[in-house]
């Protein structure tokens, strides 16, 4: 088996992962603001959440890797091979701060994780959707112009994560509010208006998706 053909099975198990677990998270956030469960089943729920919304945080470390290791093999990019482990490297040291703030109960480290994650994320959108507009411009690097797209949507999909999680810093305070005992309108409100905020993002997660993946089947373009 070549390893062209290992990287297209993870990198459409990646699609795969990325588009239906973030289906599972937002249906499970019906649950989690739904005021006629108790706060224990809406805690569950809200675990549920969390449980499938580590596929889209898995995913997005790992696909453009996956992409553009299979587009250098066939010759659509011109990458030197010490740069292309270097974003093997830098993709898989992205994927451990992922993990850890999924999985660490250490609370001081995490919210200088949080911090770090979200501050990184801007600027590798701006490194990548630089090169990807630049090379629809000049195809130097990138010589097929559907990779440049592609990568401008994967850029688009993190900003759209980022969104999602600005809308989101009143959910959290507002939800241990309500593990403690404070069930008020006000608020079951702030979460529920948090989670409508989000919904923008989340259909554009759903659109980008799979408009990427139908360039890379070459449906579009």
């Amino acid at each position: 088996m070549s390893i062209f053909l290992i990287l297209k099975y993870v990198h459409i198990l990646l699609f795969v992962f990325w588009l239906g677990t973030d289906m599972g998270t937002y249906y499970s956030s019906k649950f989690v603001v739904n005021t006629k469960l108790s706060p224990p089943q809406r805690a569950t729920a809200l675990q549920i959440l969390l449980g499938c919304d580590l596929g889209p945080r898995i995913a997005m470390p790992l696909i453009m890797p996956t992409g553009v290791h299979m587009a250098s093999l066939i010759g659509l990019i011109k990458i030197s091979s010490t740069a292309l482990i270097a974003f093997w490297v830098f993709s898989l040291l992205w994927l451990v701060l992922v993990l850890t703030l999924h999985f660490s109960k250490n609370e001081a480290q995490k919210k200088k994780l949080k911090t770090l994650d979200f501050w990184l994320r801007p600027i590798i959108v701006v490194i990548v959707g630089a090169i990807a507009i630049y090379s629809l411009v000049q195809p130097t690097y990138i010589l097929a112009p559907y990779l440049s797209y592609k990568l401008l949507i994967v850029c688009a999909l993190i900003l759209f994560g980022l969104g999602i999680r600005y809308h989101l810093a009143k959910f959290t305070p507002a939800f241990i509010k309500l593990m403690q005992g404070d069930e008020r309108d006000a608020v079951n409100t702030t979460l529920k208006k948090s989670m409508d905020a989000c919904l923008p993002y989340v259909y554009g997660i759903w659109i980008g998706t799979s408009l990427a993946a139908a360039l890379g089947l070459h449906l579009l373009g």
